[in-house]
């Protein structure tokens, strides 16, 4: 048992060397995890070579099995609940799409925003009265707003300016939804959001990202809203899974969804 748990951690450790060179936000669970998978095995081998020896109080054994127990049920309906949301149907014919921003290197779109911005434009071409909100501030190491540049990027691919409407403010996921219901209101001249919760929007993001996503604009007001899932770096996937596990939770803690 405890060959695998050093074997496990090892893969955890050289997949966080591998994240950590490419700049990867949240690689630090994978060392972390490492650290914890090496520390069980070592404990593990310590009792087999040492049955006498010192052994870690039972109270304590049984909160970390419950603990680890219900942390993994919680990860797995959670993870479970991701993976429907990424295969959920397109919804045709939507009013409003909502690109939620991503990150901008200087001016030019990083993999996950221009993934999602060719999931946008595919939905545009074949919906061309469906208008888009591009939504996203300007963040750290950011020339542009994030909405600048998927409109330049959009507009370069051949969408009408017509179709598009900016917001750049937000730094969150639930900034943008907030902030996109208003420009909605605006562009429909109404005086609030209060009309336009009832309106079909479409969320486009990284398949990840689906699911907090759609369940945040709920809890914003939103009544008909539908996720759009663009692709994600295939080798980054199983990293962005586990890191969108944590901002679910914290979502759920903070009584954002």
């Amino acid at each position: 048992m405890s060959s695998i748990l050093f074997a496990a951690g090892s893969i955890c450790l050289l997949y966080f060397l591998l994240l950590a060179m490419k700049h990867v936000d949240f690689c630090i669970i994978w060392l972390l995890e490492a650290i914890a998978l090496y520390a069980w095995g070592s404990y593990l081998r310590h009792r087999m070579l040492h049955p006498e020896g010192w052994a870690i109080p039972t109270v304590i054994s049984a909160l970390l099995v419950v603990g680890l127990l219900a942390g993994g049920v919680s990860f797995v309906i959670t993870e479970g609940k991701m993976i429907a949301a990424m295969s959920s149907h397109t919804k045709e014919n939507l009013e409003y799409l909502i690109v939620l921003g991503a990150q901008v290197k200087k001016t030019v779109p990083s993999k996950a925003l221009r993934l999602r911005l060719e999931t946008a434009c595919e939905y545009l071409e074949e919906h061309p009265n469906t208008r888009a909100v591009l939504s996203g501030g300007q963040g750290s190491g950011e020339e542009i707003t994030e909405a600048a540049c998927m409109y330049q990027y959009l507009t370069e691919a051949g969408i009408p300016k017509s179709q598009l409407l900016l917001e750049k403010r937000s730094t969150t996921t639930r900034e943008n939804l907030v902030y996109s219901a208003q420009i909605i209101a605006d562009s429909r001249k109404e005086q609030s959001t209060d009309r336009i919760w009832n309106c079909s929007v479409g969320l486009v993001s990284n398949n990840f990202h689906i699911y907090r996503a759609v369940k945040l604009a709920e809890k914003a007001g939103y009544q008909k809203v539908y996720g759009i899932a663009a692709p994600s770096d295939w080798k980054l996937q199983i990293h962005y899974m586990v890191r969108e596990y944590f901002a679910v939770i914290k979502a759920k803690i903070r009584g954002d969804i």
